[in-house]
């Protein structure tokens, strides 16, 4: 199983944010409903930089497809594409309520047996110890979910645990939140990670303790269970 690395805030370079002066000067002048005429050297007077750092970022936009272009009599028209409307969209509707109570449903299924291994770097037991104050048993309880539990659980706070550099190897940044598991009546508080570099995707929510929770619960592969994630106090 090949590891995969998360981009939490998207791929470099096609995220909106990446061109937010390019798309705030297109919306003030209409450019969510319409194509704007704007030159290089116009943009670049409007943003404080140089016409052709003005006219190259504006390109790149443009290929990252976040800026629709079209070639007139009187030169290029711009306008703000539906895939920029969507990813601003998606991150103003952050801004509101808190998250509604949510939870996931999945069932435990076997890892590939690196939780124990990640779990006794002390760039990372240390970090848990302080956020958490406990001790994390060795080890992941592995839940598949059904459907995308990240972005549930992203709606959330995360206490983010730094990577770090060791040995000439470097450990990604993981994500971390608060979380309760529930299976036939008992229940138990945990916390679920999602590593900036894993080997599953965002299906799989992967789960600690200060106890086993195997154990503690009495699960097995193939256990329903229910998994929510709780607001930081």
């Amino acid at each position: 199983m090949v590891a995969i690395k998360r981009d939490f805030l998207g791929e470099s370079g096609q995220r909106w944010f990446d061109y937010a002066d390019i798309l705030v000067a297109l919306s003030e002048f209409g450019g969510l409903h319409g194509y704007v005429r704007l030159s290089g050297s116009s943009l670049g007077s409007l943003l404080g930089i140089s016409q052709q750092a003005a006219s190259s970022k504006l390109q790149r936009a443009c290929d990252a497809r976040l800026v629709e272009k079209r070639k007139t009599a009187f030169g290029y028209e711009f306008l703000i594409s539906a895939s920029a409307r969507s990813q601003i969209s998606r991150f103003v509707e952050g801004f509101g309520e808190r998250p509604d109570s949510s939870f996931v449903e999945g069932t435990v299924a076997s890892g590939v047996g690196e939780g124990r291994f990640f779990l006794e770097l002390q760039g990372y037991r240390k970090q848990f110890e302080q956020i958490y104050r406990f001790k994390p048993y060795p080890g992941t309880l592995n839940i598949k979910c059904d459907g995308n539990v990240f972005a549930e659980f992203k709606k959330y706070p995360a206490n983010v645990v730094n990577g770090f550099r060791t040995k000439g190897r470097v450990f990604g940044l993981v994500l971390t939140y608060p979380a309760r598991i529930s299976f036939s009546g008992k229940e138990a508080e945990c916390v679920a990670l999602f590593p900036q570099i894993s080997r599953y995707g965002d299906d799989m929510a992967e789960l600690i303790s200060h106890f086993y929770l195997r154990k503690k619960l009495g699960l097995e592969d193939g256990s329903k269970v229910t998994i929510w994630p709780l607001m930081k106090k």
